[in-house]
């Protein structure tokens, strides 16, 4: 995967967290009333990150960087997000306060820009957590392949041993039969 693709799927998930985190951390009526007063006149900065997502979307696709089913496995996702969007917004609740969670600009929302931003952290400390089982059985994988490497090795040297002792086996048998017809007359 190229760097403008991996660097659009970093942006669209970074979206999406801050898009969950502030659906599931701000659903009160009153706080959502209160919110959309405050930013009525602001621009909305996940909105705007999610019209620069789709642009970029676009220009991937017109530098054919990815494949058509993966571009439109990607849309699907993107419009999906929109979707999410907007069902917080037609709730009556403004979604400014989620820029800080993907790098925009913005603030005095008090203890609910703490609560998303604690949320985030919560949630990178649990990745930290999954990366790191993520490492040990990389770890464990790799010491597995090794074993397997070494036993192939010992699996090869069997190999040539049953194969020297095949053909030592059909030499005495040989030999065994020559003499056997050599030596019909029995001495007795």
């Amino acid at each position: 995967m190229n760097k403008a693709i991996a660097s659009w799927d970093n942006d669209y998930a970074r979206h999406a967290r801050a898009i969950a985190l502030l659906h599931a951390s701000h659903s009160d009526q009153q706080q959502r009333k209160q919110w959309n007063d405050q930013q009525q006149s602001s621009s909305d900065p996940v909105q705007n990150g999610l019209k620069r997502l789709s642009s970029h979307l676009y220009y991937l696709e017109s530098q054919s960087s990815m494949s058509p089913a993966e571009f439109s496995r990607r849309r699907t996702l993107l419009e999906g997000l929109k979707g999410q969007l907007s069902s917080i917004t037609e709730g009556g609740m403004s979604v400014y306060a989620a820029s800080s969670a993907v790098g925009g600009g913005g603030g005095g929302h008090g203890g609910s820009s703490s609560g998303v931003s604690a949320a985030l952290r919560q949630q990178d400390d649990m990745i930290d957590g999954l990366a790191e089982g993520v490492d040990g059985i990389k770890k464990r994988t790799k010491s597995i392949n090794e074993q397997i490497y070494s036993q192939i090795g010992r699996v090869d040297e069997i190999d040539e041993n049953v194969e020297l002792a095949k053909q030592e086996l059909e030499d005495v048998t040989r030999r065994s039969v020559r003499f056997r017809k050599e030596n019909r007359k029995s001495v007795w």
